[in-house]
């Protein structure tokens, strides 16, 4: 379901703005912001765009659907680049196949074959559970080389890992974001999705090249 939740057009480009210099100051690297517009409207998608942030997150099949379609009767001639970062189902796979830009929760080789084969040169992330809690998706690092290598005997190409950090632990965070660059690099791949809202400045320290971001550019939803 799609809250009404309002957004402030120029409080949306102060946001992005003080991310920006963020960025600019704690990364060598170039760093892709994606707006993470769970339980926003399309209006939220559009404040975004309006900066230049036309990278779009969203956890639910039927939401991304539900806007794209929305901002496609709307004649919204932007260029959005939408990424799925939410727990998804092989089943969903094909409503989602003709407007996902990449798909940053694969978490299995079952789900990565269907999405390759319900699309062209597909855009894929590992989602890796650094932290070990039971309550984040992904599978441990230590199974992302033989995912990987699996993918390639098929054909199938990674382009970088993703995850989330420790819950309300900045500290543990930090060595989670750091240890999952680190598989990255050696790993030769190049995306790092890390970083949210609360700790998207450690991610940056740590070497990120993706930054998911919902809070820090649209505020605070309302509760579901």
């Amino acid at each position: 379901m799609i809250l009404e939740n309002l957004v402030n057009d120029q409080l949306v480009a102060d946001r992005v703005g003080n991310i920006r210099e963020m960025i600019s100051l704690r990364s060598a690297n170039p760093v892709t912001i994606v707006a993470v517009t769970k339980g926003f409207g399309v209006d939220a998608i559009t404040a975004a765009a309006k900066v230049g942030v036309h990278d779009i997150g969203e956890n639910y099949a039927q939401e991304l659907i539900k806007k794209r379609d929305i901002l496609e009767n709307l004649d919204e001639e932007k260029n959005y680049r939408w990424h799925f970062i939410g727990n998804l189902q092989r089943n969903k796979v094909r409503k989602l196949s003709s407007s996902v830009f990449m798909w940053q929760s694969t978490d299995s080789f079952a789900l990565g074959e269907e999405i390759a084969k319900r699309c062209i040169s597909p855009k894929l992330l590992l989602q890796v559970n650094m932290t070990g809690a039971k309550t984040q998706g992904g599978i441990p690092p230590s199974q992302v080389p033989s995912l990987i290598e699996k993918f390639e005997e098929f054909g199938i190409d990674v382009e970088g890992l993703m995850t989330i950090g420790a819950s309300e632990d900045r500290d543990a965070t930090l060595i989670c974001f750091q240890d999952l660059k680190k598989l990255a690099n050696s790993l030769g791949l190049s995306e790092c999705s890390m970083g949210m809202s609360n700790d998207y400045d450690l991610a940056l320290e740590a070497g990120a090249t993706i930054l998911r971001l919902g809070r820090a550019i649209f505020g605070n939803r309302k509760p579901d």
